[in-house]
């Protein structure tokens, strides 16, 4: 499925080859390639239209406001930061690939094709914030893609480069979430239990009356101390920001990456998915009437 949502109505292609077989065929027996094709069809309709209810069904989240699990987001693409991406052929500044390389010359002992897809990790940004974008398994529809000849070898790169619109529907993974009032009793209770653990310092800091123990009111001093570290910790991490990314799920639901927005990636699945399906239904109804006779 990765590949037929790359290539879109490039799928629609083995319809029209199957036709040219069934009109060479002439009084050979027809009825397998038309069966095929709608049995092609349907399964082609089933994947396009679950993506399409996926698509269409989750509401668009900023960045900031997304909540942590299946969601999708819609801004633009831009840079991690550090070394550039470069396509492996084309040699172009971009923040995702998928390139292939295929011999067409006439040795046979030649002919190979090899492919090359980046999993290297970049950001999405709105006007909220920003989330990074995981794409290993994504099913990716890029903006940019070209195809050249370089002797006996024909290159094709598709590539998502820096400042694209972006629309991303997958798995939203939070890091560093707000503690939470049962962290905070946890944290007190762990930080107590290591300052017992240091009988000697625990002493020195709170043991008042040098007597060796530490009374009652002594030991609340310790306590509010240790409340107030605590605290402050927790407030560091309350103002810190937010680590988030978009990543596969691991429920199997679609992992959609593409240039278009949220309404235009929808109508393009359903598009798709009624193409196939009127194409089935039409192979289907042909596949009948060449039993009936």
């Amino acid at each position: 499925m990765r590949t037929l949502l790359e290539y879109g109505w490039g799928t629609l292609l083995p319809y029209a080859l199957l036709l040219l077989l069934y009109w060479r065929l002439g009084s050979a027996p027809q009825l397998p390639f038309v069966a095929s094709a709608s049995l092609g069809g349907l399964l082609l309709w089933a994947c396009f239209y679950r993506h399409y209810r996926h698509v269409a069904d989750t509401p668009t989240a900023t960045t900031r406001a997304a909540a942590q699990g299946y969601t999708e987001c819609y801004g633009a693409a831009a840079a991690p930061g550090g070394k550039p991406l470069l396509s492996p052929y084309g040699k172009r500044p971009c923040l995702w690939y998928h390139a292939e390389c295929q011999y067409q010359g006439r040795e046979y002992q030649q002919r190979h094709r090899e492919s090359h897809r980046s999993d290297d990790a970049f950001r999405l940004l709105d006007q909220r914030g920003e989330v990074v974008v995981l794409p290993a398994g994504a099913l990716v529809d890029s903006r940019h893609q070209q195809r050249w000849r370089d002797g006996d070898y024909r290159y094709t790169e598709h590539w998502i480069a820096a400042g694209d619109p972006l629309y991303v529907l997958g798995e939203l993974q939070r890091a560093g979430e707000h503690p939470r009032r049962q962290d905070f009793r946890d944290d007190l209770q762990l930080t107590l239990n290591q300052w017992k653990d240091d009988q000697h310092t625990l002493l020195r800091r709170f043991d008042r009356n040098g007597d060796g123990q530490l009374s009652a009111e002594e030991w609340e001093q310790a306590r509010q101390a240790a409340q107030t570290q605590v605290q402050a910790m927790h407030r560091e991490l309350a103002a810190a920001p937010l680590g988030s990314q978009l990543q596969q799920p691991a429920d199997g639901r679609p992992f959609i990456i593409s240039w278009r927005s949220p309404q235009d990636t929808a109508r393009r699945l359903r598009r798709l998915a009624w193409c196939h399906a009127a194409l089935a239904t039409l192979a289907a109804l042909h596949s009948v009437k060449l039993l009936l006779h």
